[in-house]
């Protein structure tokens, strides 16, 4: 709820300033829009729910269950006969079946068995036979200790925790890729600045100049000079205005309102700085990342569901090789036409006893599914083995890219500032007239694209320390 009501306010304050000449968004606002309402976020929330569809569908293979069952015929207005008989079945997690129920028949042609039948005419006289009975059915070999029904429940247990590692992969995913495209409007954003103000700086150059010739304090030839900069500078600016556009464009394809209306970011929108701070890891760090990757990344969590599902198949499959040998027994009560029997004595004179045995002579199916399971755990085990190798590499890939655009932003950053001193130099020499617009003109150039230069790495800094805790399975 905390995060939802923030998201409204920032929304909010997004969609109202609009109109208004600067739209600021940092990172953290990005991130929280983006896992509001983001179609694919809000798919991946759908992951959990719908393993709790699947676990209350295996939950109602125990659901007791009612049968009613009614079989009448009549001939020429005569009660031939008439069944009806419902049973209340109760399923156990143990794999005891209690059931209980009544077996009502009536008519002059019932089942000898429950009639008074008469010798002499072949017939059965017209009965009203009653039984109720209540009692259990329980599997002594196979299905003892386990069957079909329990496995897919455990299976749909931990489904559950399948789908909130799925759900967390995605949404990293996401995480990542907007985390990329954010961090890369932030760079075109800045480089576009940095032209701008060099285009604006030569715009007002010539102009300078172009007064300057006019009262003949300088020489013809330097407008020739600041027209070809300035021409040079336009050029840039249309690359560059093209390009944050374009990133501008893709950072507004994550946004969406709450009912699933696209958003789009405004020209004046931009992008904030907070998030490109140095940060400084170190070993501990790393090996943090790299021993919480191989425990909890949304992968490994993965992995290891998937073997438990696999040794519940297997174990069903080791259940499966035992033969069937299932056990009846349901002690009963009678009447005939309205007389009931005794009671005393129900459990040793009125009772249906039953036993089934069944068994294939060579189990080939059997031992079959029970080889294929085993084969498949030694597989999925394997992969685990290499996934988690996999892991860790790019654990260290990750933090080894950070370090290393961390050293080349420090070497930019001191390039930055000795280009700006140099150019501040030269154009102090200019005023001197000991140097030439040639030479102010390029010194400017190298700073311009030094800036630029700067301006990706700091992006791509940021962008590093999302990636160094993607790798390791986190959104950071």
């Amino acid at each position: 709820m905390k995060i939802k009501i923030l998201f409204i306010f920032l929304l909010g304050s997004i969609t109202t300033s609009f109109a208004q000449d600067s739209v600021a968004l940092s990172f953290e606002q990005f991130n929280l829009l983006v896992a509001a309402n983001h179609p694919v976020s809000k798919q991946a929330f759908l992951l959990p729910e719908m393993a709790k569809s699947q676990l209350k569908i295996a939950r109602g293979s125990f659901d007791p269950s009612i049968q009613f069952d009614i079989d009448q015929k009549q001939t020429k207005g005569i009660n031939t006969y008439k069944y009806i008989e419902p049973e209340l079945k109760i399923p156990t997690l143990i794999g005891l079946d209690f059931k209980t129920g009544i077996e009502q028949s009536s008519g002059t042609s019932v089942n000898p068995e429950i009639g008074k039948f008469d010798p002499n005419t072949g017939k059965t006289s017209d009965v009203n036979y009653g039984l109720f009975y209540a009692g259990f059915q329980l599997p002594v070999l196979r299905g003892l200790l386990t069957d079909q029904r329990r496995i897919e429940l455990r299976q749909a247990k931990l489904m559950i925790d399948f789908n909130q590692a799925e759900q967390v992969k995605i949404v990293n995913k996401l995480f990542l890729n907007a985390a990329k495209d954010y961090w890369n409007w932030f760079a075109a954003y800045q480089k576009f600045n940095y032209i701008k103000s060099g285009l604006d700086l030569a715009q007002n150059r010539l102009n300078f100049i172009k007064s300057r010739i006019k009262e003949g304090e300088e020489k013809p030839i330097d407008s020739v000079e600041a027209f070809t900069e300035l021409k040079r500078r336009e050029v840039q600016f249309l690359e560059a205005n093209l390009e944050l556009m374009n990133s501008r464009t893709i950072v507004s394809a994550y946004l969406w309102d709450e009912n699933a209306n696209p958003l789009q970011l405004l020209p004046s929108s931009k992008p904030m700085a907070l998030g490109t701070n140095l940060v400084k890891y170190n070993q501990d760090t790393l090996l943090r990342l790299i021993d919480f990757a191989s425990n909890n990344h949304p992968e490994m969590r993965k992995f290891s569901l998937k073997i438990n599902q696999l040794e519940l198949d297997r174990k069903l499959a080791i259940e499966n090789l035992k033969p069937q040998l299932n056990f009846s027994y349901l002690p009963f009560q009678t009447y005939t036409n309205g007389n009931k029997e005794e009671v005393e004595g129900l459990f040793a004179k009125n009772y249906k006893f039953g036993m089934s045995f069944k068994s294939s002579l060579f189990l080939r199916k059997e031992r079959g599914k029970f080889q294929l399971s085993t084969l498949k755990i030694k597989e999925t085990n394997l992969a685990f083995q290499q996934g988690k190798r996999e892991l860790s590499n790019g654990v260290l890939i990750a933090f080894n890219e950070l370090e290393n655009i961390e050293k080349l932003r420090t070497i930019q950053q001191a390039l930055v500032e000795n280009a700006s001193l140099l150019r501040d130099a030269e154009i102090t020499r200019f005023d001197a007239g000991e140097s030439s617009l040639f030479l102010v003109n390029q010194r400017e150039r190298t700073l311009i694209e030094a800036q630029s230069k700067l301006a990706e790495l700091i992006a791509k800094y940021a962008f590093a320390k999302t990636n160094l805790y993607f790798a390791a399975g986190i959104v950071n």
